[in-house]
């Protein structure tokens, strides 16, 4: 009876028909990105390219997605979040679709695929904060942190296991460019099933015409919302400076220690890869599963800070095999702080929920590029093992000042007692500010 009941909650999201639509649409488009990111350096070579006109492609699609989330943010707060998500999704399509007609007319060019990645990141920019804040849209309150779930099980299901896996395996037996315009049918599918979302018709669902006859609440008070709610602010700080510390030294030297230290090859880096992978796919399907805590928020951040500090040790194992324990860690821990944040952030009021997501998207994208700079700047024994050692521990000691500054103890997850924050009256959104007594 139990176990009925486990899976009853871990899919109670999908009973309802617009999040199935928007389910299908997250899965679809999950699985193309996941095929692209293989597909992407196969094309750029087969151009012609070097590593500098591939860093070029890669480096345009990361400045597409930094310069237009505080885009995608307002424009999800300000029209329906359906018509955002949609129109991104055909941009997508479209630029993948002339892509592929570029080439087979023959004239395919390096900078046209840096033009394309750009449009790709800015597309990316503008339906994910629209998608996340979407979500309490579309789902009632209390099945929130099952549908979080489910979003980051597919998530790591086709972004870091079968999606690549089936873009090799398709590359293999086609050529690249048809990859990607398989690529572009995953965005048109999606598009469509966005296209039949019927808002308003799910419990949970907001209509299209409440959503257009609210008046928008200027950013200055999405502002003043977010910096009014010390967790909300001091959260998205704590995550931001996270990232600092650890994305360089794992996207950056990790490879290095596997290849130069412990004599592992490409083959290890990819299964230390895989392994976070399966260990965050269980993390999902468990989570999605068990009924949250009440202490949610306090559960959230030392989750966080457990997948964060084996980076610590990382440095001084001695042999490869010991690596993957801390792999598991960090692959269980960091998703179930991840569905536990993604969870909480969706209770704020809808009227401000896309730009305080897309200031937390910022706030996560911003600071990587710096983090691998730092990372890239010495190779030396004493530089990579402070790198590590303090990527891992500061991490805690924040965690501890924050426990320490922030009351938490009165966030819950939604549907539990405490009340959802109020949505701000459209007639006056000045009472926004404080709609929920700051932590």
């Amino acid at each position: 009876m139990s176990k009925s009941r486990s899976l009853y909650r871990s899919l109670a999201p999908l009973r309802h028909r617009d999040y199935r639509l928007f389910f299908i649409s997250y899965l679809v488009s999950m699985l193309g990105d996941g095929v692209w990111l293989v597909a992407l350096p196969w094309v750029a070579m087969e151009l012609g390219g070097d590593s500098s006109e591939l860093a070029m492609v890669v480096g345009a699609e990361a400045v597409g997605l930094v310069s237009c989330v505080l885009v995608g943010g307002a424009l999800a707060d300000r029209f329906p979040r359906k018509r955002v998500i949609g129109w991104s999704f055909v941009a997508s399509f479209a630029v993948l679709a002339m892509l592929t007609a570029v080439h087979v007319i023959g004239d395919l060019k390096v900078w046209q695929l840096v033009g394309a990645a750009f449009v790709l990141g800015a597309s990316a920019a503008i339906s994910g904060p629209a998608s996340d804040a979407f979500t309490p849209d579309l789902v009632p309150e209390e099945s929130l942190h099952s549908a979080n779930a489910l979003e980051s099980t597919v998530r790591s299901l086709t972004m870091r296991m079968v999606g690549p896996a089936l873009g090799g395996v398709l590359i293999s037996l086609l050529d690249s460019m048809s990859v990607i315009m398989l690529n572009a049918v995953s965005f048109g599918v999606a598009a469509l099933c966005v296209a039949f979302i019927r808002p308003g018709v799910s419990a949970g669902s907001v209509s299209e015409e409440e959503a257009e006859s609210a008046e928008p609440v200027p950013y200055r008070q999405a502002l003043r919302y977010l910096f009014g709610e010390r967790w909300l602010w001091v959260l998205i700080v704590w995550s931001g400076v996270v990232l600092l510390l650890q994305s360089g030294p794992r996207q950056v030297l990790l490879p290095f220690l596997i290849s130069d230290r412990l004599g592992g090859d490409a083959r290890d880096y990819g299964l230390f890869i895989a392994v976070t992978g399966v260990a965050a796919v269980v993390a999902s399907v468990v989570l999605g599963a068990r009924k949250p805590p009440k202490d949610y928020a306090r559960w959230m951040l030392l989750a966080w800070t457990a997948g964060a500090a084996p980076l610590a040790v990382m440095v001084f194992v001695p042999s490869f095999w010991l690596l993957l324990p801390m792999a598991v860690m960090y692959g269980c821990f960091s998703t179930v702080g991840n569905v536990y944040w993604s969870t909480l952030i969706q209770t704020v009021p809808s009227a401000v929920r896309g730009r305080v997501i897309s200031i937390d998207w910022l706030g996560s994208l911003a600071l990587v590029p710096l983090s691998a700079v730092i990372a890239g700047v010495g190779s030396g024994r004493a530089f990579v093992v402070t790198l590590f050692v303090l990527g891992g521990t500061l991490p805690v000691l924040m965690t501890l000042a924050t426990l320490r500054w922030v009351d938490l103890s009165a966030l819950r997850p939604p549907g539990e007692a405490v009340k959802k924050a109020e949505e701000p009256a459209p007639e006056a959104p000045e009472p926004l500010v404080g709609a929920r007594p700051a932590s």
